[in-house]
């Protein structure tokens, strides 16, 4: 593959001093092993970053390195992965290496391809396993210039690639502006926000020194005389180009005296403009077409020149001033400052005529709609609606950021109010399934005094509460949205009643997760009846459950197949059109089938959430999916599948900035852990849900946290420390009754069955409600264990056939030690040998040395699974990525289930197979067993 480096020179000054950076540069290469290393170079305008970066890439080519590059533009338009199709084209021919999802992400992503919006995490993995294939036999140097001016997507992206070079030989250098600004078009967490968010080596570029300046002007100017000289080196400040740019300016002591106060960088623009006035009149009005459309090809150029009655004879004495060189199909100014001074200097109305012969002429209807929105100097709904439209497609590639980007410009020229509103609320929406909390919250907060309209309060209002619920922004309150309800209602009390129920079935799911005082939940029960008259539908049954889960528990049991058969067909498929309020909709019918204790159900919703919002690139979503689905696999005793879930969870939570969904993930992971015995990763994972939620830990999360450390409690025999947690996890209604016999178990233990008892007498009231197998199998386990009747309790509790196996498992523990303490030996052999076998199976090892000891008192001797061992020092992705091999997956396949990249895949197995002492693939079934 030939090599890349497209490092832009034409505004690039001879290599003067910079010693220093030069040789940590080339350390920096000869660093790179089996791992990578990224550098950032920091500097003003002019300072010399673009002649480093040449230098570097000169040294790297001649040690053999392959080279990559690309450049950030500033630019009045926009476009979604730009900047990384430029660095990626060299390798877009060997795609078909990537795994099937990662690369139809990516040419969606491109716009090589249609399909569904593409992942953002698999656009990531796609461009690093190019780059890993590219670095396959040789080092790769990457170079990315001005990476303040970088599309928001491609700067996303590289970032991604950034953290994960862990095991890729590859220096990704980027230079970035000091005294420059992010994007014009990105109001959130900007391209240099997003970059300095990496780990990176920072090198920052300074003035030469004089002698290193004086030696750059003679070199460049040796006529000067000393006079003149002197004073270019002062104006210049030890600005490298703007010793040689001032110089070529200067024929006497008198150009540059008036210029003295400006600033570095208008300075250098003074000294291009000097050139662009001795162009003829032709020339200056192309190159402000340039400068206007600086990403075109000089085929769109040269199109829009036409349309303009100018041709390529014009271009001529642009290059021959050194304004512009071509490479290729592409005309590159010869420095960015080119651009913005031959921009601002442009009266208005020369603009606005350049965007409009630049919208004309394009053929991409999203460069067009761009320009003609440039060229608005007013509001105009015509372009609005193209904008509008330009958003659709760019989400349409997961180019969300884009997407986000041309809503706010259509709405800046919207002449309604509504339409305003409505296009900043949708923007805010779409930027937070994306992950861009800080943006979504800016835009939230920026619409919500002037909405008025009843769809666009109501989707605000979902808006926020999933922000203040994922991410701990906050928002409104339940009294405010009691207040929106209301204000829907209009003076009748009775207009608005779908919107109503939407923002009331949102505040009772974010009661779930906060709580509520008594008097604030039957505000809100009210107000569900009001807007929901006899029926209400799927809004508020969710509402009503999550409200007061005993009273409607029985309605919701009845309905539960048809309701999930029902959100699948109508919200889920692929032929509806995506609706904000789709993660609204799972999440509250999936906390529904909680609150009614039918773990079952809960999983089915959990799984239909995870496939769908994985297929449909919304990150955010499907990371609240997947630690909700791993909490009900711990439930249902998945153990293993529970870790790999809330582990990957908690990975993408705490990329985007969901400190909810990490905390969470983590909580459950330590419950994980604590089933399979290892305390010490449970209080690990404990340590960090707490330090992810900070001091603002919601209700159900510290509920769920007690919950885990109860579990790690009960464990080491720490009976009190277990009673004391589990009464913490008390103050959560599901994880309450889910957690019922554990904290019986503590109670026994500690001699606190007094205490217990009330407790067991409020569920054994609450149960009849639910027809709960789980709760039942629960609640008499633990009446089994304190009251009297033992016997007939857990046959009770056997009889209710819950889904839970762990649980289940529990109870035939239980009763087999109460059976064989009284000497019913025999059946307690069949209850304890059923249990070691559930326990086993799911490798809850601590419950099953127990089971296995009670065997042995009971004078068997236990037929142990061999005890899966070797696996307790895989991770939880390890064990996956092991399971899936051992299944006859492709690393490729592999890759796509578990969001890395194919050539990790095969680092994963290098490290796997000594840690079960095989030598192969072919030995994984084997050495995994039963797993």
């Amino acid at each position: 593959m030939p090599t890349h480096f497209a490092c832009t020179g034409a505004g690039s000054v001879p290599l003067v001093g910079r010693k220093r950076e030069l040789a940590r540069c080339e350390e920096l290469l000869a660093e790179i092993g089996p791992g990578g290393q990224v550098v950032l170079l920091e500097g003003d305008a002019g300072i010399g970053k673009t002649t480093l970066v040449g230098a570097v890439a000169r040294i790297a080519a001649e040690q053999g390195f392959r080279g990559l590059h690309c450049n950030g533009v500033q630019s009045e338009t926009t476009s979604g992965f730009a900047a990384l199709h430029e660095l990626l084209q060299p390798l877009l021919g060997g795609l078909a290496v990537l795994p099937a999802g990662q690369r139809r992400a990516l040419e969606v992503a491109l716009g090589r391809a249609e399909g569904p919006p593409p992942n953002r995490l698999l656009v990531g993995l796609a461009t690093l396993g190019l780059l890993e294939e590219h670095a396959a036999e040789q080092p790769v140097f990457v170079a990315v210039e001005d990476a303040q001016w970088l599309d928001a997507s491609t700067a996303q992206t590289i970032a991604f690639v950034a953290r994960r070079l862990v095991n890729t030989p590859v220096l990704l250098m980027l230079t970035m502006r000091t005294d420059g600004t992010d994007h014009a078009l990105d109001a959130g967490e900007g391209p240099a926000d997003v970059i300095r968010s990496i780990p990176l080596v920072d090198i920052a570029l300074g003035p030469l020194t004089e002698a290193e300046s004086e030696e750059l002007v003679r070199e460049q100017r040796p006529a000067l005389d000393a006079q003149t000289r002197r004073l270019v080196l002062t104006e210049s400040a030890g600005n490298p180009l703007a010793l040689v740019e001032l110089a070529r300016v200067a024929t006497n002591r008198q150009d540059l005296g008036a210029d003295r106060w400006w600033p570095t960088t208008r300075r250098l623009e003074q000294a291009f403009l000097a050139g662009v006035a001795e162009l003829p009149e032709r020339g200056r009005r192309l190159l402000l077409l340039v400068a206007a459309a600086p990403e075109a090809s000089l085929s769109q150029l040269m199109g829009a020149a036409a349309a303009a009655g100018l041709g390529l004879d014009d271009l001529a004495p642009i290059e021959r001033a050194r304004l512009v060189a071509l490479d290729g199909d592409r005309v590159l100014l010869r420095h960015p400052l080119v651009r913005s001074a031959v921009y601002g200097a442009a009266s208005l109305a020369e603009r606005v005529a350049a965007h409009q012969v630049l919208a004309a002429a394009a053929t991409d209807p999203d460069r067009a709609a761009w320009h003609a929105a440039a060229a608005v100097t007013d509001h105009d709904d015509e372009v609005a609606a193209k904008l509008e439209a330009t958003s659709v497609r760019a989400r349409a590639r997961s180019a969300t950021a884009e997407a986000v980007a041309a809503l706010r410009r259509a709405a800046a020229i919207s002449s309604s109010t509504t339409d305003r509103a409505r296009r900043l609320a949708t923007a805010a929406e779409i930027a937070r399934q994306a992950g861009d909390v800080a943006d979504s919250t800016a835009l939230v907060r920026e619409v919500w005094g002037s909405a008025e309209d009843p769809d666009v309060l109501t989707l605000l209002a979902l808006t926020q509460v999933a922000l203040t619920s994922s991410a701990l922004v906050p928002g409104r309150s339940t009294e405010d949205l009691l207040d929106l309800v209301g204000r829907l209602a209009g003076p009748s009390g009775t207009e608005n009643p779908t919107q109503r129920l939407r923002v009331l079935a949102t505040a009772a799911t974010a009661h779930c997760t906060h709580g509520l005082p008594d008097d604030v939940r039957d505000r809100l029960r009210h107000a569900v009846d009001d807007a929901a008259g006899e029926d209400g539908g799927l809004l508020a049954l969710v509402a009503r459950v999550l409200l007061a889960p005993a009273e409607h528990a029985a309605q919701a049991r009845e309905q539960l197949p048809g309701l999930l058969r029902f959100v699948r067909e109508s919200y889920l498929s692929d032929d509806v059109e995506r609706s904000p309020s789709r993660p609204q909709i799972i999440i509250g019918l999936g906390l529904m089938t909680e609150s009614v204790h039918d773990p079952a159900a809960a999983l089915d919703c959990w799984n239909m959430g995870v496939t769908h919002f994985r297929r449909a690139g919304m990150p955010g979503d499907e990371a609240w999916m997947l630690h909700e689905r791993a909490r009900i696999r711990v439930v249902l005793g998945e153990v293993r599948d529970a870790l790999t879930d809330a582990g990957f969870a908690q990975e993408v939570g705490t990329a985007l900035g969901l400190r909810v969904v990490a905390a969470f993930s983590a909580a459950t992971s330590a419950m994980a852990h604590a089933w399979r015995g290892d305390d010490q990763r449970a209080l690990t994972a404990l340590d960090d849900s707490t330090a992810l939620a900070g001091t603002d830990r919601l209700v159900v999360l510290k509920a769920r946290a007690s919950w885990a450390a109860g579990l790690v409690a009960l464990n080491q025999n720490r009976h009190e420390d277990a009673w004391t947690a589990l009464s913490a996890a008390q103050a959560h209604h599901t994880t309450r009754l889910w957690s019922l016999g554990d904290l019986t178990e503590a109670a026994v233990r500690a001699g606190r069955i007094d205490e217990v008892r009330p407790v067991l007498e409020r569920a054994c009231a609450t149960k009849s409600a639910f027809a709960s197998p789980h709760l039942d199998n629960l609640v008499h386990r633990s009446l089994a264990q304190t009251g009297d009747d033992p016997e007939q309790h857990f046959a009770l509790a056997l009889a209710a056939e819950s889904p839970a196996a762990l649980e289940v498992a529990r109870t035939r523990l239980a009763y087999g030690q109460w059976l064989r303490r009284t000497r019913r030996i025999v059946d307690a052999r069949d209850q304890l040998g059923a249990a070691l076998r559930a326990f086993d199976a799911a490798g809850a090892r601590p419950w099953a040395d127990r089971a296995a000891s009670e065997l042995r008192a009971a004078g068997s001797a236990p037929a142990r699974a061999k005890a899966p061992k070797p696996l307790n020092g895989l991770t939880a992705q390890e064990l996956q990525i092991a399971r899936l091999a051992a299944a006859g997956m492709t690393n490729k396949e592999i890759a796509d289930q578990v969001y890395v990249s194919h050539r990790t895949v095969g680092t994963h197995l290098y490290k796997i197979f000594p840690k079960l002492g095989i030598t192969n693939r072919t030995q994984l079934r084997d050495a995994l067993g039963d797993d």
